[in-house]
């Protein structure tokens, strides 16, 4: 993985502002993600005996889950590129001594001796460089047959929740250009057909994609822009930007927001993914 601080794929970045980013809103991430990931675990099916591995697990939520389902017989496995996310996740899981945490690039570490039974990923597979061979790496840190089960973004125009805010931003500020489809980043595999056709060309067997929405929802517009200011599209957009400029945007985006807050005063947001399967 490339070390470009600037680039969200690049190990640079997630051991740098990335990860300054990330754990700065890792708890509120963790709670509005909190829908899609109930429908991950749902279709990993982890059960007590299991190992397993999370690939770019980013604060360990979703592997201390995974380490509780699998019970204390078997190891999990939490692989991430950014070590100061990493010291947060081994801190938070010392109760835990089936669940292990490795820093490394899952694109192209070598397997280990034991394999694993399932691969579990949330939104941490967009961003490898040659996705075929990667996937195909990944094959072999599972068992034969073993299963795979993770979360990617359907496009920008299907996720208002970092549409919206950036639509507003970028009648102020210059919008980044468009990646080229399939490019690394977030938006990698939001072509369903081709994020399948790239497992079957890493050796994976009956890969599917199901649909999966939800609601973003944050308690009010202030604790919304704060998020959106910092996270996602509009984060790294507004990173090199200066104050004076930041502000007219933080107005422009606020203005936006209140206008989508509910009768409770909180902010609902939709937001759309692929939940992916397949079998080694």
């Amino acid at each position: 993985m490339a070390g470009n601080a600037a680039d969200p794929g690049s190990a640079g970045y997630w051991n740098g502002e990335g990860g300054r980013r990330w754990l700065a809103h890792m708890d509120q991430t963790e709670r509005l993600l909190e829908p899609l990931t109930e429908a991950l675990y749902a279709a990993a099916t982890v059960v007590a005996g299991e190992a397993v591995l999370d690939v770019g697990c980013g604060g360990g939520a979703t592997s201390r889950e995974l380490a509780r389902r699998a019970g204390p017989a078997r190891r999990v496995t939490g692989v991430d590129v950014s070590a100061p996310i990493l010291a947060v996740a081994r801190e938070r899981s010392r109760d835990l001594p089936n669940l292990v945490f490795e820093t490394a690039d899952a694109a192209d570490a070598a397997a280990p001796v034991r394999r694993h039974d399932v691969l579990v990923s949330r939104f941490g597979v967009m961003f490898f460089a040659d996705p075929v061979a990667a996937f195909a790496n990944l094959r072999h840190w599972l068992v034969p047959g073993g299963r795979v089960a993770f979360l990617c973004w359907q496009s920008l125009d299907r996720n208002p929740w970092m549409a919206v805010p950036a639509g507003a931003a970028f009648r102020i500020v210059p919008a980044p250009p468009p990646p080229e489809p399939g490019a690394p980043g977030p938006f990698a595999f939001a072509d369903a057909d081709r994020t399948l056709g790239i497992l079957e060309r890493a050796g994976f067997r009956t890969p599917q994609a199901v649909p999966v929405r939800a609601g973003m929802r944050w308690a009010d517009a202030a604790t919304a822009l704060d998020y959106v200011m910092e996270m996602g599209v509009l984060g790294r957009a507004l990173q090199d930007q200066p104050d004076a400029v930041r502000s007219r945007v933080r107005e422009a985006v606020g203005g936006v927001l209140a206008e989508r807050t509910g009768g409770d005063g909180a902010v609902v947001l939709d937001c759309a993914a692929w939940l992916v399967t397949a079998s080694a």
